[in-house]
């Protein structure tokens, strides 16, 4: 009677889940046994390397450009090859120091600043990077160009990794 009662509940238990639960479709996962490669590169640019990059307003008021300005600065990197663009890792930081300590911030990087009174401008300024392969660009963006911001010198720092 015990094994009657066994057959009967062996159905209940394998097929009352519904599909909801499962996953029904598996993706291939494709592991390649390589070694990890790194580098680092330095990218010290000084206030006068950044170029003002003024791209035209597309809708709003066509005689206020100033929120479409932005500065950047290139560098050909020939280690960045194609492959690695593609099937590597890119990460940008910007390199300060604390001190003797040195410090890595990742990029994007925002600061704000406050002007003294009587003015009082107030405005934000991001530090970004973009790569295609073969070059680097570093952006820096305001978010108000009335106080007549150009960027500072800084000192980028990239870690690549195939």
């Amino acid at each position: 009677m015990k094994i009657f009662r066994l057959f009967l509940l062996l159905p209940v238990l394998f097929f009352s889940c519904a599909d909801k639960y499962y996953v029904t479709e598996v993706t291939e996962i494709i592991r390649e046994e390589v070694a990890m490669n790194t580098w680092s590169v330095y990218y010290p640019v000084s206030s006068s390397n950044w170029i003002l990059m003024d791209v035209p307003p597309t809708w709003d008021d066509p005689n206020e450009d100033s929120k479409w300005t932005y500065f950047y600065c290139d560098f050909n990197e020939p280690l960045l090859t194609t492959w690695q663009f593609n099937n590597g890792l890119m990460n940008a930081f910007l390199a300060t120091q604390d001190g003797q300590t040195p410090v890595l911030t990742p990029l994007p990087y925002d600061d704000f600043y406050k002007e003294p009174s009587p003015s009082s401008w107030m405005w934000t300024e991001q530090v970004t990077c973009e790569f295609s392969p073969r070059n680097v660009r570093f952006i820096v963006k305001y978010s108000d160009f009335e106080v007549g911001n150009r960027p500072k010198s800084y000192r980028f720092m990239v870690r690549y990794a195939w």
